[in-house]
C-alpha cells in the first residue's frame, strides 16, 4: 500500500469521527499557538530594543564612571560588568560639566554631541491641574541624540544652555494633561515643576512629536519634560557632575578607532584616580549579549509552551489506541487480503502524523494571527519567525511519528484470525 492510499484512509477515519478528531487536535493546536505567539512577541521585543541600540550604537558611545575592578576582574568577558561596580557619589570622582566641555573641545569636529544620563520624577502644575512628570536635564544636542523631534516650537541651542534659561520642551502627554491637547496653548505657557519638593517655574518652548513618546507595551507613562541641564538646579537636581553620559561621534569616524581614542582620553583623565575609572562601553558586544539573552529567553518560554505539545501528543496516542481497538476487524480483513505488517504500521503512523500536521498548521495560522495582533498592540507588527514556523511544523510531524509508533506497532502485530474473531 502506498502513501497516497494511507492518506486516503486516514482522512476517511478523521472524517468519520469529526468531534473526536477536533478534540484530539486541540492539544496540538494550543501547543503550537503558544510557541508561535511567544516567538513572535520575543522577536518583536528584540527588534524594538535592538533596533534602538543599533541606531544609536553606530555613532553613540555610552560612558560610565565606576569603581576600579579588583585584581583579576579587569579582563572579564561580560560587556555589562561595569554596571555591577559602584558609581561615584561626589564631584571629585565624577565628570564635571567643565570636563565635558574640555572633552568636546579636545575632539573638535570628531564629536557631534554629548548627552547626560540623569533624570528626576516629580509633578508639573498649571492652575489646579497636575501631571506626573519625568524631568530630564539636557544639553544642546540631547534631544537629537535621543532621536526626539520637536513638532511645535523649538528645542534647545547652546545660547539657552549657557544662559541657564528656565525653559522646557515637553512631551504630548503633558500637553494632553494640562492643555487639553492644544499645543498652541502650551507654547509660551509657564508651568510649575516640582521635583523632590523643590518647585520652580519653567516656560514651555517646544512640544515633541507624539510618535517619539509613545510608551512601550501600550501602557501610559509619565509625561516627559526636558530642561537645560544648567537650569536643573532650580528643581533640586544635581547637575554639576555626572557619573554616566554618552558621546556621539561624527558619522565619518571609524567606530573602533573613535572608541579607542575616547577610552584613551578618559584613561588619561582618571590616571591619577586610584579608586575610579571611566569606561566606554562596547555597543557591539552589548548587542551580542542582549541578542543572546533575548533568544535564550524566547527558547525557554517556547520550551514551556511545548509542554502542551507533549500533552497533545499523549492525547494523540490515546486516540490512536482507541482507533486500533475500534478497527480490529478492519485490520484482520486487510491482513487476510494480503496486507503486510509494514502496510498496517504505515497506515496508522500516517494517520497520527496527519492529525498532528493538521493541528500544527491550524496552530501556526492562529498563533501567527494572535502574534501579529499582540505585537502590533504592544510594540510594532512583527511576522512570526520563519524558523519558529518550520520548527513547529516539523515538531508536529515528529510528535505524530513518536506517539503513533506504539499504536501502529500494536495494530501491525495483530494476527488475522484473532482480529476477525474480535467482537
Amino acid at each position: 500500500m502506498n502513501i497516497r492510499e494511507s492518506l486516503r484512509l486516514a482522512l476517511s477515519s478523521l472524517n468519520a469521527n469529526k468531534l473526536r478528531s477536533l478534540l484530539t487536535l486541540l492539544g496540538i493546536i494550543i501547543g503550537i499557538m503558544a510557541v508561535i505567539i511567544i516567538m513572535t512577541l520575543g522577536r518583536a521585543l528584540e527588534n524594538d530594543v535592538m533596533g534602538g541600540l543599533e541606531d544609536a550604537g553606530t555613532t553613540t558611545y555610552p560612558v560610565m564612571v565606576h569603581e576600579r575592578p579588583e585584581d583579576g576582574e579587569e579582563n572579564s568577558d561580560d560587556p555589562f560588568a561595569g554596571f555591577n561596580l559602584a558609581p561615584p557619589t561626589d564631584e571629585n570622582n565624577a565628570v564635571t560639566f567643565d570636563e565635558l566641555d574640555e572633552l568636546q573641545a579636545s575632539f573638535g569636529d570628531r564629536v557631534r554631541g554629548v548627552d547626560l544620563d540623569m533624570s528626576g520624577d516629580g509633578e508639573a502644575q498649571l492652575d489646579d491641574e497636575t501631571a506626573s512628570v519625568s524631568v530630564y536635564p539636557s544639553l544642546a544636542s540631547s534631544l537629537d541624540m535621543r532621536g526626539l523631534d520637536v513638532q511645535f516650537g523649538r528645542g534647545f541651542d547652546q545660547d539657552i544652555i549657557d544662559s541657564r534659561r528656565p525653559v522646557a520642551v515637553v512631551s504630548p502627554e503633558l500637553v494632553e494633561a494640562l492643555f487639553n491637547n492644544d499645543a498652541s496653548q502650551a507654547l509660551g505657557s509657564r508651568v510649575d515643576l516640582n521635583v523632590d519638593g523643590t518647585p520652580a517655574v519653567f516656560t514651555i518652548i517646544g512640544v515633541l512629536d507624539r510618535s517619539d513618546s509613545e510608551p512601550a507595551f501600550g501602557q501610559s507613562s509619565f509625561a516627559d519634560v526636558y530642561i537645560p541641564a544648567t537650569a536643573a538646579d532650580r528643581v533640586g537636581l544635581e547637575t554639576n557632575w555626572v557619573a554616566s553620559f554618552s558621546v556621539r561621534s561624527s558619522p565619518e569616524e571609524d567606530p573602533e578607532v573613535f572608541r579607542n581614542d575616547l577610552q584613551a582620553y578618559l584613561d588619561r583623565m582618571y590616571a591619577g584616580n586610584e579608586d575610579y575609572e571611566a569606561e566606554v562601553f562596547d555597543i557591539s558586544a552589548s548587542l551580542e549579549g542582549l541578542t543572546t539573552i533575548f533568544r535564550t529567553l524566547s527558547t525557554v518560554l517556547s520550551a514551556i509552551g511545548g509542554i502542551s505539545l507533549l500533552v497533545g501528543g499523549i492525547g494523540v496516542m490515546n486516540i490512536m489506541l482507541i482507533t486500533v481497538t475500534e478497527r480490529t476487524r478492519e485490520i484482520g480483513v486487510r491482513k487476510a487480503l494480503g496486507a503486510t505488517h509494514n502496510d498496517i504500521r504505515v497506515q496508522f503512523i500516517v494517520e497520527a502524523m496527519l492529525v498532528c500536521l493538521i493541528g500544527g498548521v491550524i496552530g501556526v495560522i492562529l498563533g501567527g494571527i494572535v502574534g501579529l495582533i499582540a505585537s502590533s498592540a504592544v510594540l510594532e507588527m512583527t511576522w512570526p519567525p520563519v524558523s519558529a514556523v518550520v520548527f513547529s511544523l516539523l515538531f508536529s510531524l515528529a510528535t505524530g511519528v513518536f506517539f503513533g509508533a506504539y499504536p501502529a506497532s500494536k495494530a501491525a502485530k495483530m494476527q488475522p484470525i484473532d482480529a476477525l474473531r474480535y467482537e
